[in-house]
């Protein structure tokens, strides 16, 4: 028999990893007292796992990540889930089941809740296999200023310092900015537009033990191409960064990125293999941002022959001019494409389209801001 006593204090130690567990009858008689701590089964798996104990691994990583999202915890969820996939592959209705599962967790809401819900099967499947999972102590500096930015971060657990050092326009003199700390469900890394080198104005460590989640700019901007949805998603992630280093209140950064919006739209979409061939449709707004906008098309609308599957199969790529019609209103936006699937919408089966605006004069951007301002 083991002398050890297990209490909070105890749990809260090998959680942050101060205290090592490498007995399995040990672990088992922890998760007696705490078999609802997902951190612990999340442990019991890594340490099955090292035994080569693959299926029972498995199942644990599948309960802990059901109690990740049962107590709201969106990320450590992705990674177990992720470790579960390492050791089985999953198919896509087990995918799918998942994407269910985080599109009605708590974290929803939150900037990076919504990122993942707006995923595909596919999507979220290429880009958890891009995840690199690091865990540091505390006092590791992350990035320290004037470091390349190749990768983003997703903070998993743990509290991370944020000081950050931005040069003024157009002159070399820099100054600090209040500390921000990140926590779990933050994210950082200033890696978009892909194609420009940046170097960061940020000087962060860990203030205890953290886990990180890390996604390599190069790898991330090829499964981009493939996948254009994904590239939206973090433009969107990455100008709410931007918009918190400038300390605005967590309310307000929702305004800034998507909008719950029904909005009546009018779409010239111009295949890539006939642009000469415009189809002409009507839909509406799912959601809108200053990058892009989920589109349902209305189904009444599409004449014959063409069916929603006939259309979905020639509009990969296709340049898209929208018209926005309000009341008061009518703004015209062109851009691209970026993703497209057959959806049920009020009962009817249809095609929903991702748009990706191309660069917007003042204006029209100016415009969009009013939009938006006059419907929230």
């Amino acid at each position: 028999m083991h002398q050890f006593k297990i209490d909070r204090n105890t749990v809260e130690h090998i959680i942050d990893g101060s205290i090592v567990i490498n007995s399995i009858d040990l672990m088992l008689d922890i998760l007696k007292k705490y078999p609802a701590e997902p951190h612990l089964v999340r442990i019991y798996a890594d340490l099955i796992l090292k035994y080569k104990m693959h299926e029972a691994a498995a199942r644990s990583y599948n309960r802990a990540a059901i109690l990740f999202l049962d107590n709201g915890k969106m990320l450590p969820a992705i990674v177990a889930k992720i470790s579960q996939w390492h050791i089985e592959m999953p198919s896509d209705q087990h995918v799918k089941s998942f994407l269910l599962e985080l599109n009605n967790s708590h974290n929803r809401e939150l900037p990076i809740g919504h990122f993942f819900s707006k995923l595909s099967i596919h999507e979220l499947k290429a880009l958890c296999s891009l995840f690199e999972n690091i865990r540091l102590p505390g006092g590791q500096v992350v990035k320290e200023i004037g470091d390349t930015e190749d990768h983003l971060f997703f903070i998993v657990s743990g509290r991370l310092k944020d000081s950050i050092y931005p040069t003024l326009q157009n002159q070399r003199k820099v100054f600090r900015k209040p500390t921000l700390t990140l926590s779990e469900n933050d994210f950082f890394g200033d890696i978009y537009p892909f194609n420009k080198e940046q170097r960061s104005q940020s000087y962060i460590e860990t203030l205890e033990p953290a886990e990180l989640v890390r996604i390599p700019k190069e790898k991330l901007m090829r499964i981009c191409r493939k996948y254009p949805n994904i590239e939206l998603g973090i433009i969107d992630l990455l100008s709410i960064r931007s918009i918190t280093d400038k300390e605005i209140p967590v309310d307000e950064i929702r305004k800034e990125s998507r909008h719950k919006f029904t909005l009546g739209l009018e779409l010239e979409i111009y295949p890539e293999n006939d642009p000469e061939q415009a189809i002409y449709l009507e839909g509406e707004s799912e959601d809108i941002s200053i990058g892009g906008m989920s589109i349902n098309i209305d189904p009444t609308n599409i004449r014959e022959p063409q069916t929603v599957s006939s259309i979905e199969k020639t509009v990969s790529d296709s340049r898209i001019n929208v018209s926005v019609i309000t009341p008061t209103l009518l703004l015209k936006i062109s851009g691209k494409i970026a993703w497209h699937r057959e959806v049920v919408h009020n009962g009817t089966k249809t095609l929903a389209l991702g748009m990706q605006f191309d660069e917007m004069s003042p204006k029209i951007r100016g415009l969009l801001f009013a939009l938006f301002n006059s419907l929230d």
